[in-house]
């Protein structure tokens, strides 16, 4: 693999969900099996509800060291729909999913997910929710529990590369374009 794949990279596409990107959703996605759609399509429903969304998508990838950290900016908000469709409130954060990558071909990068940080950006918003900020879940073990074996190994092609841009896709043929940030 060559080394111009190691860097931070924005995801500036997708054709699919944005929080895709993280190493976590694929791991969720193999685990489930046909089931993934749904429940993907349920978490962008309840992420999107009163406003919210993902926002900036950040993936750092450091295959020397065989690291892969993916960033999501959430906007996450709350509101009483009989009252209308303005937020009660809202807030940014970030999920951070950390994770073992190793370069297995000149194009395949074998990823596990280990991690998943909560990072609380607005804590004037939510100041009852502070003791989760930073909060880590070991998502690698969790999944090794619930899957009865090994933590679920998804693969990413790297369909293109330069100095600028990034093209990959997963299993599922869900493809992702990266601009270097």
């Amino acid at each position: 693999m060559s080394a111009k794949v190691n860097g931070d990279w924005e995801l500036v596409y997708s054709d699919t969900y944005l929080f895709r990107s993280s190493p976590f959703f694929w791991a969720v996605g193999k685990m489930m099996g046909e089931t993934g759609d749904f429940f993907y399509g349920a978490h962008d429903h309840q992420t999107g509800m009163f406003g919210g969304g993902v926002g900036r998508v950040v993936q750092s990838l450091d295959l020397e060291n065989n690291r892969i950290v993916s960033d999501c900016i959430v906007k996450a908000s709350l509101g009483v729909p009989l009252l209308g469709f303005a937020p009660i409130f809202s807030g940014f954060g970030s999920v951070i999913t950390a994770g073992r990558a190793v370069a297995e071909s000149e194009t395949r990068v074998a990823v596990v997910a280990e991690t998943t940080t909560i990072r609380q950006d607005d804590k004037e918003v939510i100041p009852a929710l502070n003791f989760l900020n930073n909060t880590t879940v070991p998502i690698e073990d969790a999944m090794r529990q619930i899957g009865g074996g090994a933590a679920p190994e998804v693969f990413l092609d790297v369909l293109y590369l330069d100095d600028e841009m990034r093209v990959s896709k997963l299993e599922d043929g869900s493809t992702f374009v990266y601009q270097r940030c």
